[in-house]
């Protein structure tokens, strides 16, 4: 495990272990989420450079093209400023969560990882040596696998854990192997696979970006970060994450009524949303 750090960020983590063959279920309980490359890498720069403040470097070739987020998706988050970066005092890495709001998740990583992450981004051909990462990917191709998908799956104290989803390129089953968020991440991304987060998590860890203009001149830029809901209209995403919530709290407490009653909610809920 990884020392925590500023931010309130979790750390990266999880043992790795193969599991069973089998086909991915309880898909509505992860969201998409995409690898925010220029922040990740402005914050390492950043950090690198003890979190002063930004110069020419800021817009030099250190800076990576948006177009190598995960799967050519492309981030709805406008530029985030140097005060919210150097808030987490650790390597992080920071993952875009698609969903109506602007939702953010830091994980705290080590310094490897994210080293490795940044060598994955830039694809540098000068490294010496392949790193593990391009490794995995060029064994799988040699096997016939690919990798569908990586989730993170879940938080235990301070640690996330995740699953990176392999299988044959023209079958549904696949098996999954527990890894650490980092390589999962490192992994979808050299392998164009997408990456998937538990709704979980997004209740309790992700961070509301807020936006407002700086000293009148125009520029949306990120002031603040909040949990609150949307501030006009129903927030469909915090209502299903409040009954996830409520659900699972009403299982672990064993009151099984109580948690039929909220997955029927979160049943109506979802199948409302999808008639639309």
């Amino acid at each position: 495990m990884h020392g925590g750090g500023g931010g309130g960020g979790i750390n990266d983590g999880g043992a790795r272990e193969i599991s069973d063959w089998r086909e991915p279920k309880d898909d509505e309980e992860f969201l998409q989420a995409s690898l925010l490359v220029s922040e990740t890498v402005r914050h390492y720069n950043l950090r690198k450079q003890g979190f002063f403040e930004e110069t020419k470097w800021n817009s030099s070739s250190q800076m990576l093209p948006l177009s190598l987020q995960a799967n050519g998706s492309k981030s709805d988050i406008r530029s985030i400023g140097h005060g919210f970066l150097r808030r987490f005092q650790n390597p992080t890495i920071f993952l875009k969560i698609a969903c109506d709001g602007d939702l953010l998740l830091p994980i705290i990583v080590g310094e490897f990882a994210i080293e490795r992450l940044i060598d994955t981004l830039r694809d540098d051909k000068e490294v010496g040596s392949q790193n593990q990462v391009k490794f995995i990917r060029n064994l799988m191709g040699t096997l016939d696998y690919e990798v569908k998908m990586s989730r993170i799956t879940k938080r235990v104290i301070n640690t996330y854990y995740a699953q990176i989803f392999l299988g044959k390129p023209a079958e549904r089953a696949t098996f999954s192997v527990d890894s650490r968020p980092s390589d999962a991440i490192n992994i979808a991304i050299q392998c164009q696979a997408p990456i998937y987060v538990s709704k979980d998590i997004v209740l309790k860890d992700a961070i509301k970006i807020v936006y407002g203009t700086w000293r009148g001149n125009g520029v949306k830029t990120v002031y603040d970060v909040s949990l609150d809901s949307a501030t006009e209209g129903p927030d469909v995403l915090a209502e299903e994450l409040d009954l996830i919530s409520k659900m699972n709290t009403a299982v672990i407490e064993e009151r099984y009524k109580d948690a039929a009653i909220w997955r029927d909610q979160l049943t109506k809920l979802r199948v409302n949303r999808h008639d639309f």
